[in-house]
């Protein structure tokens, strides 16, 4: 066993005598090529020079301490079979080629490596280790890949990774017999371009990681585990999950650096992040700027809260970049603690709270683009801000019994919200309805402490099944509403429901909200007319000579009745009658109508007409002398008449 230094101001190949010293100073040459049982040291005696490594050395040990030349690896390698620190860099020296040392050793003692080198393109070199049950150490530093298989096959180091803090320029292999210590070191990943990939094996890293170069990506090849009080910080770059879970305790990207989160090719893949800590900020995106997400978008809070603790979360504030491109699905899965989501308005996809028994924060701002689904065993504190569902698609709410003590804004253009189940809301709290689509559960009573309406875009309140009413109630006050078309809604509780504004429309199956009735009268000469309306009616009334009109309607009926001579009308409609009466001499015509009934009568001389629809009659009446007409039309029957009176024909059209 031997030392062997470089000679001093030699440009030389590894595997030649003359590049060799058997001294310090690089004097004593030529010496023999250094062999599988020497050290070997390039130090500042050596000079400026670049050492070749013209074959594929195996050596003990290397130390480049003071070395300011470089090493040109070409297409070979470094093995190091020592123990003990068996690689010493520095950042002084430089390398080029492959940039592979493999560290051969099998036995059970330990060994260190101290990278040194600070510098990915002038000086880090990629490490191997394929073998060994003891001990690996590394010193501070930066290398570029580090791989623990031997090459072939996932296994190969099988002895455990100690504390370090190294600077990681390209890719990470653990193998699968290996293990590591915990430790309060950061592993940090630079890369500036190319994806470099991370295998962990199953193993559990319990150390923070932090992603920070400007234009490189970084992508799991499988799980990444560290322990619930680490954090993983992305600073530039981007991080792809590449459908794999990553477990951590915390996670940090706060900044306006341009960087990526990626989850994995799709909206529906298993990528997700798993965040284990407790009684702490486990979650922050808080400044969004230049911050992507894609993929599930997918973040699970398992960790056990108890009462008292609370649990930060900290998504894109809307001010500083967040918004629907860059929300977070968040998933509440354990705890009894508070989780706070802000104070001021962040940005969120999805917010599911399941088996969780604590509370939200008080005076919570939330800005919700995808669906909320609550724990029937959960609180909602009480907050005089608002949650502002502002997604532009299909989503869901679901309370499961529980009040939501807070004002609540819907406002997303394309929005349609279906619930689930009833709402309850606090009595002091209102519901300000902007953009999009509401659809209350069919069949529930929704209990809200105040509804308004904002912005002259149309908006729809509707029950989720068509034709069955949804119930909303108020206690008391005014609920003044514009441009809102309402359709199977029951309005009740004791509040005034004020649908007056013209800008409102009757959709059909509404009760309880008062609208502005639109009532047309005109005749020329002494008349009396009467009309009675409820719920959503236009009814008009002219006439030429004197006469007499009553006009009763109930729900959706739009009716006419023109008479050009003296006449007694009475038409009285149920439900969407649409009843349209024309004579020009002296008649008396008696319209009843019950379901979506079209009836139409024209007459050019005395006649007595009384029609009554029951279900979806379509009844035309034409008639050019006297006649006298009864019609009972009850199932789209169609009922034309010409000519005499008792000549008429009835014909079924379905």
């Amino acid at each position: 066993m031997a030392n062997r230094y470089w000679a001093a101001g030699v440009y030389g190949n590894w595997n030649s005598t003359s590049s060799w010293s058997s001294t310090a100073d690089g004097l004593t040459v030529p010496a023999s090529v250094p062999v599988s049982t020497d050290d070997v040291f390039l130090n500042a005696n050596a000079g400026f020079v670049t050492v070749t490594l013209d074959i594929s050395p195996d050596i003990q040990t290397l130390n480049c301490t003071g070395f300011l030349g470089s090493i040109d690896f070409v297409a070979n390698t470094i093995s190091l079979n020592g123990t003990g620190t068996i690689f010493t860099g520095a950042t002084t020296m430089s390398a080029f080629g492959t940039r592979l040392i493999i560290c051969t050793y099998g036995g059970a003692l330990g060994r260190t490596i101290n990278p040194t080198a600070t510098l990915e393109f002038f000086a880090s070199l990629s490490f191997r280790i394929t073998a060994g049950t003891g001990t690996l150490s590394f010193g501070a530093g930066a290398i570029r890949d580090i791989d623990f298989t031997d090459g072939i096959n996932p296994t190969g180091f099988g002895g455990n990774l100690n504390t370090f803090a190294i600077t990681i320029w390209g890719s990470f292999k653990a193998s699968t017999n290996m293990t590591a210590s915990s430790s309060g070191n950061v592993m940090t990943f630079a890369a500036t371009s190319g994806t470099k990939t991370i295998t962990t094996a199953g193993v559990t890293f319990n150390r923070s990681f932090t992603f920070n170069g400007i234009g490189g990506t970084w992508q799991l090849q499988d799980a990444l585990t560290t322990g619930n009080t680490r954090n993983v910080t992305l600073t530039n770059g981007t991080l792809d999950l590449n459908d794999q879970v990553l477990t951590i305790g915390l996670f940090s990207s706060s900044n306006s650096n341009t960087r990526s989160l990626i989850f994995g090719p799709t909206p529906f893949g298993a990528g997700k992040i798993v965040l284990t800590n407790v009684n702490a900020t486990i979650f922050t995106t808080g400044t969004a700027t230049g911050l992507t997400v894609a993929g599930s978008r997918k973040v699970e809070v398992t960790g056990v809260g108890a009462v008292g603790e609370v649990r930060v979360i900290q998504s894109g504030s809307i001010a500083a970049g967040g918004s629907a491109a860059n929300a977070m699905n968040f998933y509440i899965l354990a705890g009894a603690d508070e989780i706070a989501l802000g104070t001021i308005p962040r940005a969120i996809g999805d917010l599911y709270f399941n088996n969780f028994s604590g509370n939200t924060n008080a005076n919570s701002a939330y800005q919700i683009y995808g669906s909320l689904t609550l724990s029937s065993t959960m609180t909602v504190s009480g907050s005089s801000d608002s949650w502002t569902f502002a997604g532009t698609d299909v989503r869901t709410i679901t309370t499961n019994g529980v009040p939501l003590d807070v004002n609540i804004i819907f406002d997303g253009v394309g929005g349609d919200w279906y619930f689930t189940d009833a709402l309850t809301q606090g009595s002091t709290r209102d519901v300000t309805f902007v953009n999009g689509t509401l659809r209350l559960k069919d069949g529930t009573t929704n209990t809200v402490g105040g509804f308004v309406t904002t912005g002259t875009s149309m908006k729809y309140l509707q029950s989720t099944i068509p034709g069955t009413q949804a119930t909303i109630s108020d206690t008391s006050g005014t609920n003044a509403v514009t441009y809102l078309t309402i359709q199977d809604s029951n309005a009740t509780g004791g509040a005034y429901w004020d649908a007056l504004d013209l800008t409102n429309v009757y959709g059909g199956n509404v009760t309880g909200w008062v609208f502005y009735y639109a009532v047309e009268l005109g005749e020329s000469t002494t008349g009396s007319d009467a009309l009675v309306n409820n719920l959503g009616v236009n009814p008009a009334v002219q006439e030429t000579a004197t006469g007499s009109d009553a006009v009763l309607t109930q729900t959706g009926v739009k009716s006419a009745v023109q008479e050009s001579a003296t006449g007694s009308d009475a038409m009285s409609s149920k439900l969407a009658a649409i009843c349209d009466m024309q004579e020009t001499v002296i008649g008396s015509d008696v319209i009843v109508s019950k379901l979506a009934g079209l009836i139409t009568v024209l007459e050019s001389a005395t006649g007595n007409d009384v029609i009554l629809s029951k279900i979806n009659g379509r009844i035309t009446v034409v008639e050019s002398a006297q006649g006298q007409d009864v019609i009972l039309g009850r199932f789209l029957w169609e009922l034309i008449e010409d000519n005499q009176p008792g000549n008429w024909q009835n014909i079924p059209t379905a």
